[in-house]
């Protein structure tokens, strides 16, 4: 019987690692610096709804009179909506109604759990259900690395999305939370073993299973939806291998930017005009 304690503890003393491990995954992130779209010049509303699962989302509505075409802004993980303002001017400039919002667990909004994509797509179905309201009918998503991931994994279940483009979104959790480990100087043994604990931890938390919820095993429901994918070739978070795997998988529809220069999402930082120019272009085609 000894052993069965002793087998009892090892197991136990594994599962608190792996919920321990986990924590900083999933832990809520506070808003770190306030912007508003009036510092753009912009006309704009406060808003808020609520997630199918009670989740309170704030941020801002930026309208285009007259235009039922809007884009949704989905920012990266531990940040909020603010850094992403910029992209604001250029959009409405180009007609096009636009929203932003906090994710659950991030600045502005309640929630005390985030999971990197997973529960973020409830924000997202809850996103284009109120820009319906609105009497938009023509939607695009642009997703930055987490806002990437949820914007893939939501599309093809909610009605009204037309265009997605994704900017530095890892098509699978674990590559990229191993590969974070190791720009720790964690090493790579190490780092994968800890990896696959935190999501374990990460999927008790979350409820979700955070190996199974990436981009990567959902693209091919996106055939049919023209969607973009930006990637910078130095980007550590995933690798080119599985960037082309998720771009074929989302099928004729689905182009690939690649910039050899580029670190995750750094392309703007490298090739700003173009950048910008890519971007409204693709929305000004789709919507």
């Amino acid at each position: 019987m000894d052993w069965l304690l002793s087998l009892f503890i090892f197991l136990a003393a594994l599962l608190a690692a792996c919920l321990l491990l986990a924590v900083p995954m999933v832990r809520r992130h506070s808003l770190k610096a306030s912007s508003s779209p009036a510092e753009f010049d912009l006309e704009f509303e406060d808003i808020s709804f609520i997630t199918e699962d009670g989740i309170p989302l704030r941020g801002y509505w930026i309208p285009f009179p007259g235009s039922s075409r809007a884009v949704i802004l989905l920012h990266g993980f531990a940040g909020s909506l603010d850094p992403d303002l910029r992209y604001a001017p250029h959009l409405h400039e180009a007609g096009l109604n636009v929203l932003m919002f906090d994710f659950r667990a991030h600045g502005r909004s309640g929630g005390r759990i985030t999971s990197l994509g997973a529960l973020e797509t409830r924000d997202v179905h809850a996103a284009i259900t109120w820009t319906r309201q609105k009497g938009c009918d023509r939607i695009g998503l642009l997703g930055f690395s987490m806002g990437g991931r949820a914007a893939v994994m939501a599309a093809n279940s909610t009605p009204g999305v037309k265009a997605i483009l994704s900017d530095g979104a890892p098509p699978r959790l674990v590559t990229a939370v191993t590969q974070n480990l190791c720009l720790r100087k964690i090493p790579l043994p190490i780092s994968w073993l800890a990896a696959r604990m935190m999501l374990f931890g990460g999927s008790l938390i979350t409820g979700c299973n955070l190996f199974t919820n990436d981009p990567l095993f959902v693209a091919q429901d996106l055939t049919g939806i023209p969607t973009l994918f930006f990637h910078g070739e130095k980007d550590r978070y995933t690798t080119l291998a599985q960037m082309r795997i998720m771009v074929e998988s989302a099928g004729k529809h689905a182009g690939l930017w690649l910039v050899p220069e580029a670190r995750h999402r750094d392309i703007e930082k490298t090739r700003p005009d173009e950048y910008i120019k890519k971007l409204i272009a693709f929305f000004t085609e789709n919507l």
